[in-house]
């Protein structure tokens, strides 16, 4: 191996000490700009070195350019050249990049001639900017220089235009990376709230020619709470860097505990040292996202500088409502002299400010909140706020920390009241909801106990009472607002979790609810609250569930009880199966209709019924098996239906096969006939590949077969299976609960896990070995996340009351599920 050039030997020795010299933790902007220091001094000798013809530069682009260069960045280059001797500065461009990449440097670069760099530039954004923070290290300063400044001119020669571009690339890194404001696992370089948003106000400030302030577009506190937030982030990305000796900007959920201790973060009550860190990280990227968003808005959309504000609490909730409802952004001067006023903390609930805070609560404005919060003026209002501030939720369920939640789940429910689309359910809530201070409420606080203190909506109640108790509000308003916030869970766990056939549960539903206006406020609040949450949380499965409960509850309050409604609605059920089937013969479609239990004739679509009818009509042999699979709800999903002579574990079997099969359950029904048929469907979709075919049809009901005939271990294959698939990275906890009050014949068990291989089945293999049968099974996928729930009982067909074999029971699937 060749010697090592002097200067890249000098280069490395030093990158060492710099590393050995300073933590992760204090890794800063201080650490970046000296690395790039030395860079700089070994590019420059080898420059010198090679001997370089004339009128050729290198020339750092880039964060290099910028003179900041972080422990595993790409450094990038570029050789500008005047296109006279083109062999020459390949052989420049050799012997000044081969020993860095010998080095395991990762060094981008580009040879180019002015003509070429700026064609480049008149094309592509990213190399506008790379340019425009470009820097000559050596060679022809004056080529470069020419160069530059006609990049600078040619960005400044339409401001505008290079705002909307600046804006379109802003929007589209935050599309495709997410908000680092939010995220779990953010992405420190290009998501929303990042560094290259920081960037983003540097660059228009070349656009604009002087500086944001002087332009009157940013406040004095925003420059520094954006600098502020860019040293941090320099910080948590070069920590990642130096923990993963790679140039990765994501920071994954297995590397922020060791991150979070480098940095000094220590667990403290109701915050651990990982969700510390991940506060500041979201508290920084929430600045600098609204600070460049803010911007970019005063100039492109401008903002009256007429805005009326008197400096106190009433008349700063005003000047937002006002801006709000026009649809305005609030201008930097507005927003200094509201940090110029007094306001006291907490703010003291006055007739004044309670109708202001309503003016803006209808106004629905997302932005309006998220500058309450940012100017931490939010907090003053509702000092419970505090806690769920930037708050993460490690819970794949939701996508967004508990106050963005919020914030997202209070627009979600204006934007519904506003327009309920297409969702009847939602059109028939909006003109029975006729409270809308008190849902706004609801929504805005529904989550509030989410501080790290156990059950969530129990402590939620408490601090919501003790909140709208300091707002004097109207005891309609207060105790509606109260009850959302106390209830905000039961129509979407009872609809996934319970038997919507117990007359009972419906009737315990409705005595919880109250009235109609209470189900209304209800419903719009699960339906914000599901948006807010994620897609997985309002799925057509998800979302029919809620609405059959809706409407049955309604029926409650509409006569007065629920039986005969429940046989009126199984007559019409019937009847739109006979008018599916029309064309079969009556006589087996009434032992058809006779012979399915109730539940299925009740639940599932008559259309599927009927698709279903050759399939689970005919007499079923002892051994016999069916199946029929087809194109589901949702892209990427189907439904499968499954028929099988009953016995004792066919549910696990069935969920056994279909993982050898690699296809994971989505949603499950489970039903048995009068004779003793089973009829299972399932949502399903596929593992690993979306698309799935006749093959992987053939294959499971291949290993059904020979797991019902015996000939199979399923233990084995799904654990085989297991081996060859590295388990999820989800950290939520695996909770048991039996219940025995849920219903008069069935105990209800309930199992919440992380998703993985072969889950349902160690789920249902549990029963089958400890002899339950499952009468009713609700299973639910959030992403890495499973919510399912079992309707059992003894093989003597009662429930499971002895103390004794439920302490068996919790124990046994909670070591199966968590080894």
């Amino acid at each position: 191996m060749a010697e090592r050039p002097a200067p890249v030997a000098r280069l490395l020795d030093g990158l060492l000490s710099l590393d050995r010299a300073y933590s992760a933790g204090h890794h800063g902007r201080w650490s970046a700009v000296r690395r790039a220091e030395l860079l700089d001094g070994c590019l420059r000798e080898l420059f010198g070195a090679a001997e370089p013809p004339e009128r050729v530069a290198l020339v750092a682009l880039g964060g290099y350019g910028r003179g900041e260069l972080l422990p595993a960045s790409d450094v990038d280059l570029l050789i500008l050249h005047d296109g006279s001797d083109p062999r020459a500065v390949a052989g420049l461009a050799q012997r000044v990049l081969y020993p860095l990449w010998d080095a395991g440097l990762s060094v981008g670069h580009g040879v180019r001639t002015e003509e070429e760099s700026l064609a480049l530039a008149a094309d592509r954004l990213d190399s506008t900017t790379a340019m425009l923070d470009g820097r000559v290290l050596a060679g022809d300063e004056r080529g470069w220089l020419r160069l530059h400044a006609a990049v600078v001119e040619g960005f400044r020669a339409d401001p505008g235009s290079s705002a909307e571009r600046l804006r379109a690339d802003a929007e589209a890194r935050r599309e495709r990376f997410g908000a680092a404001s939010a995220l779990l696992e953010p992405d420190l370089k290009e998501g929303a709230g990042a560094l290259r948003d920081v960037h983003v106000l540097g660059w228009l400030e070349v656009a604009l020619g002087r500086s944001l302030q002087v332009a009157g577009l940013m406040r004095a506190s925003e420059r520094t709470a954006v600098d502020v937030a860019a040293e941090f982030l320099v910080r948590v990305r070069s920590a990642l860097h130096l923990q993963t000796g790679r140039g990765t900007d994501r920071l994954l959920l297995e590397q922020q505990p060791q991150i979070a201790a480098e940095m000094g973060f220590v667990d403290e009550p109701g915050l651990l040292a990982v969700d510390g860190l991940m506060r500041r990280v979201f508290e920084h990227a929430r600045q600098v996202e609204h600070v460049r968003s803010s911007v970019l808005d005063r100039y492109l959309r401008g903002a009256s500088e007429a805005v009326e504000l008197d400096p106190d609490p009433a008349g700063v909730l005003r000047a937002f409502a006002s801006a709000a409802r026009e649809r305005s952004v609030m201008p930097a001067s507005a927003l200094d002299a509201i940090d110029r006023a007094a306001i006291p903390s907490p703010v003291g609930w006055t007739e004044a400010v309670r109708d202001a805070f309503f003016e803006l609560l209808r106004a629905g404005d997302l932005r309006a909140f998220e500058t309450l919060d940012r100017l931490r003026l939010l907090e003053r209002f509702l000092p419970a706020w505090t806690d769920v501030r930037a708050r993460p939720q490690r819970d794949p369920y939701h996508r967004f920390p508990v106050d963005v939640h919020l914030l997202h789940a209070f627009a979600g429910a204006a934007r519904l009241l506003e327009d309920p689309g297409d969702d009847h359910v939602a059109a028939w809530a909006v003109g029975a909801a006729t409270d809308r201070e008190g849902l706004m409420l609801g929504a805005l606080l529904h989550d509030i106990g989410k501080i790290g203190e156990g059950n969530h909506v129990a402590t939620g109640a408490r601090i919501a009472d003790e909140a709208l108790g300091a707002m004097r509000l109207a005891q309609g308003t207060r105790d509606l607002a109260g009850f959302l916030v106390a209830e905000h869970l039961l129509l979407s766990d009872t609809a996934t979790r319970r038997d919507l056939e117990d007359d009972d549960l419906i009737h315990d539903v409705a005595a919880r609810v109250g009235n109609a206006e209470r189900l209304a406020a209800l419903y719009l609040l699960t339906v914000a609250d599901a948006g807010a949450t994620g897609p997985l949380a309002w799925t057509p499965w998800r979302a029919a569930l809620v609405r059959e409960l809706v409407a049955k509850v309604q029926r409650v309050f509409d006569r007065g009880e629920v039986g005969a409604e429940t046989a009126e609605r199984l007559a019409e059920a019937i009847e739109a199966i006979r008018a599916e089937l029309a064309g079969q013969d009556p006589a087996a479609v009434e032992r058809f209709v006779l012979r399915m239990p109730r539940a299925y004739v009740l639940t599932v679509p008559p259309a599927r019924v009927a698709r279903e009818f050759a399939l689970t009509a005919p007499a079923l042999g002892v051994n016999e098996l069916r199946t029929l699979s087809a194109s589901g709800s949702r892209p990427g999903t189907y439904d499968l239906t499954v028929v099988a002579a009953d016995r004792p574990g066919l549910l696990s079997l069935i969920a056994g096969a279909l993982t050898l099969a690699n296809l994971s359950i989505l949603t499950a029904q489970v039903f048995t006939t009068a004779d003793g048929t089973a009829v299972d469907l399932f949502e399903v979709e596929g593992a690993f590949e979306v698309e799935v075919g006749e093959e992987r049809w053939r294959a499971f009901r291949a290993a059904l077969r020979k797991a019902l005939e015996g000939r199979l271990s399923l233990d084995r294959g799904v654990d085989d299976k297991r081996r060859h698939y590295p388990a999820s990275r989800s950290h939520v906890p695996v909770r048991v609960t039996v219940d025995n009050d849920a219903s008069d014949f069935f105990t209800v068990i309930e199992v919440g896990a992380p998703d993985r291989i072969g889950l349902l089945f160690d789920i249902t293999r549990t029963f089958a070995d400890l002899h339950l049968d499952v009468h009713l099974a609700k299973v639910a996928t959030f992403g890495a996340r499973v919510v399912d729930a079992f309707y059992v009982r003894d093989d003597l067909g009662r429930r499971l009351e002895d103390a004794g074999r439920v302490l068996e029971l919790e124990r046994t699937l909670q070591a199966r599920l968590e080894g």
